[in-house]
């Protein structure tokens, strides 16, 4: 066992959970950081073999989303470690993009966590009063092989910005029914290539012009609420994109399975997704002729308002011996 890089990173233990913005032990992916060179960082990445959401699937593949969650959280280490970014400050993400560079460095092999380095650069991309916007940009390689490019933006508040923010748009809202997400009725977990039902957040189509499906809100879910919010995580509702892409795309016959790899993803996010309120996608599906999967356009919305876009690509994994 090798537990230290080339890179000189360690993959002896995970960072502290406050630096990673988690609070259960299990749910910290970033093992080591340190800075690379000019404006680079280089950080160590391990998923646990048995994590509970991203070790729930139907395919001797390791999910490429939780990468992506991985990064997002040693982006946050980063921010603390380097960027003097004071702790406790509140971020809102607002566009988030990725695509898978080779599929193959994801096959599981099984006895082995899922391990990687992370290349990244960060910083300011403006100043709006009080608050910050800023950009990021990662690569992942897992055994050498590149493996995925992700970016990123949003913005950093001072906490009593942020309260003072939340509070007037909270006090805006047409009602705050925190029931209405989990009341929610799941669709077949297969029907999203998992196992357990808890990790189902979304529900059967609503028939319509427009069908439109919801997204479940359970904050009882030990991943995606690991810790309070007074907002819809980020993940969920990524998670969520997924899973509704994937049952339109089954519907729309665009897609043969519902066993499928996300290879890429852009998502714009305009506004916080409230815990009160039903949130639902409405999604347009397309066959991809190149890869046999699909490309799927989404709108999600809450209050008859439009709060995110998302383009997501989706694929078969290759075949396994």
């Amino acid at each position: 066992m090798t537990p230290t890089t080339a890179t000189g990173l360690s993959f002896e233990q995970t960072v502290p959970c406050a630096l990673a913005h988690r609070r259960a032990l299990g749910e910290v992916f970033v093992a080591d950081t340190a800075p690379a060179d000019i404006d680079g960082f280089l950080a160590a990445i391990q998923i646990p073999r048995a994590h509970s959401l991203y070790f729930d699937r139907l395919v001797d593949y390791h999910d490429p989303l939780s990468t992506v969650e991985a990064i997002r959280q040693a982006m946050i280490v980063v921010g603390h470690r380097y960027l003097n970014v004071p702790a406790g400050t509140p971020a809102s993400l607002q566009q988030l993009e990725f695509e898978v560079e080779d599929l193959s460095a994801y096959r599981d092999a099984a006895n082995v966590p899922l391990e990687g380095i992370v290349r990244a650069s960060a910083g300011l991309a403006g100043t709006f009063g009080d608050s910050a916007g800023t950009f990021f940009e990662a690569q992942l390689s897992i055994g050498g092989v590149r493996a995925l490019t992700l970016r990123g933006g949003g913005i950093q508040f001072p906490a009593d910005t942020y309260r003072e923010i939340r509070e007037l748009q909270q006090a805006g809202r047409p009602m705050n029914d925190e029931s209405a997400g989990a009341a929610v009725e799941p669709i077949a977990p297969a029907a999203v290539g998992r196992r357990d039902p808890r990790n189902v957040v979304v529900g059967e189509p609503i028939p319509g012009d427009e069908p439109r499906i919801p997204l479940i809100i359970d904050q009882r879910h030990p991943s995606f609420f690991d810790h309070p919010y007074d907002h819809v995580p980020g993940p969920l509702l990524i998670e969520g994109c997924r899973q509704a892409a994937i049952v339109a795309a089954v519907a729309a016959g665009a897609l043969d399975s519902p066993i499928a790899a996300v290879t890429g993803c852009a998502t714009t996010f305009t506004g916080f997704a409230e815990l009160g309120g039903l949130i639902d996608f409405t999604a347009a599906a397309e066959r991809d002729p190149d890869t046999g999967g699909a490309v799927v356009e989404l709108d999600l919305h809450q209050f008859g308002a439009r709060i995110a876009q998302c383009r997501i690509e989706l694929a078969p994994y290759p075949a396994t011996a």
